[in-house]
């Protein structure tokens, strides 16, 4: 097997795990997707906010015949294991006592539902969160982003970012080292009020293989595009506790 290679990245407040599937994890997830969208056997768009005809629930059973369930449920623990090391290191950067750091836990990860999507031109996802789970994930099954842009050439000419397809994970809407310009009850201070530098947004392109997990709580959203392929992704939603190991 491809050795599998991870980041734990921090573009703003929460953390986002990066990494590419390995060629068999990712061939056996390709041969799931062909299955959910050959079966069709349960149509997923009632649980979702994608303006996407295509969205088909992955039958629990279809995790272990195509031997990626142990795989993912492996990844969604490392998530787990980062966020907690994270978590530890700050407490001990902030002075708390050494007795008082726990560093024993039990953690768990259990798989929720999951999809693949099939969206063709012009469809979109609108800024959401994913709700009763702990952790969701995007996994890029293609890179497919349209044939042409939506854009029109003078917009795309002066280097703007062709979003057409792409993911868009949104933290804030404060853009990054913006100046206050309304400080109304901190004038006798004689200084401007500066933010903290913070990326307000990233946005991601699709790479084949490619996949992200993170909190179920971050706002992200997927841009339309122009053309008649389909870019084809796959979500997962997970339940994750982090326990005092007594």
């Amino acid at each position: 097997m491809d050795k599998l290679k991870l980041e734990y990245l921090k573009p703003f407040g929460p953390g986002i795990l990066q990494g590419k599937l390995p060629k068999k994890i990712f061939d056996n997830f390709i041969k799931l997707s062909d299955e959910v969208i050959d079966k069709k056997r349960r149509k997923w768009n009632d649980s979702l906010v994608g303006v996407i005809d295509d969205e088909w629930k992955i039958p629990e059973l279809l995790f272990r015949d195509f031997e990626i369930g142990e795989f993912l449920d492996k990844l969604f623990y490392t998530y787990v294991e980062c966020f907690l090391d994270e978590h530890l290191m700050w407490e001990k950067k902030c002075g708390a006592n050494q007795n008082d750091v726990a560093s024993d836990y039990l953690l768990k990860v259990k798989r929720g539902d999951g999809w693949i999507n099939y969206m063709k031109e012009m469809e979109y996802n609108p800024v959401h969160l994913h709700s009763y789970c702990s952790l969701t994930s995007i996994f890029y099954l293609n890179d497919y982003t349209g044939d042409k842009p939506i854009s029109n050439k003078d917009v795309l000419s002066r280097n703007k970012f062709n979003s057409d397809g792409s993911t868009t994970f949104i933290y804030s809407s404060i853009p990054a080292g913006e100046y206050n310009a309304t400080p109304s009850n901190m004038d006798e201070l004689g200084v401007k009020i500066q933010n903290f530098y913070s990326k307000s947004h990233i946005d991601v392109k699709p790479v084949t293989g490619e996949f992200f997990i993170f909190p179920s709580w971050l706002l992200h959203s997927v841009y339309p595009f122009k053309g008649k392929g389909r870019r084809i992704t796959a979500s997962i939603n997970y339940g994750a506790t982090i326990k005092l190991n007594k």
